[in-house]
């Protein structure tokens, strides 16, 4: 499977989120490919990293603003873009599944943007948010907050799975393998 990771590209991420995305990488990367933002600093080099340690195909999917990135970079598959729009239909169009890991505005727009589409049938990829140590935890009480106060058309619950572990999500990502 191809699998978008989207999370942060900040090196000044705390420890306890790069220790668990070390090794959800670890795990993911021993029979799935990689679909994510093209630089190998915070976590998303982190997931890079152990993908590239197992020899798996990497799609990087780059803003033209941040094309210096791609030099420090071993890819399969570069994808140029110009809009954050045209970013997240490309990594819904190349991956199997979303994951969402700790990041900050960049990740949550993509996020945002995969879901809206979700909603509205543009896509049927799976999604799941990895809620380490409780990172979103507002967000997904702001999520449930809009489904009971503003519409049950937005009912993040039928949208994402969130999971709390690693095992969590290989276990999900391992039942969908065995269901294809």
């Amino acid at each position: 499977m191809k699998i978008f990771i989207g999370c942060s590209s900040s090196n000044e991420i705390s420890d306890e989120y790069k220790i668990v995305t070390k090794y959800l990488a670890e795990q993911l990367s021993k029979d799935n490919d990689l679909v994510f933002g093209c630089t190998n600093r915070g976590l998303m080099g982190i997931c890079y990293g152990e993908f590239i340690k197992n020899n798996r195909k990497i799609i990087g999917i780059c803003y033209e603003m941040y094309k210096d990135d791609l030099k420090d970079l071993t890819l399969s598959e570069v994808i140029m873009v110009k809009t954050l729009e045209d970013s997240s239909k490309t990594l819904e169009e190349e991956a199997d599944i979303l994951i969402l890991l700790p990041g900050a505005f960049g990740t949550l727009s993509e996020f945002i943007n995969m879901l809206e589409h979700k909603r509205t049938n543009l896509h049927n990829k799976e999604m799941i948010v990895f809620n380490i140590n409780g990172f979103y935890d507002d967000l997904i009480n702001m999520f449930n907050k809009i489904n009971q106060k503003v519409s049950n058309k937005y009912d993040f619950n039928k949208l994402c799975k969130v999971f709390d572990t690693v095992d969590e999500i290989t276990n999900f990502i391992q039942s969908k393998k065995s269901s294809k």
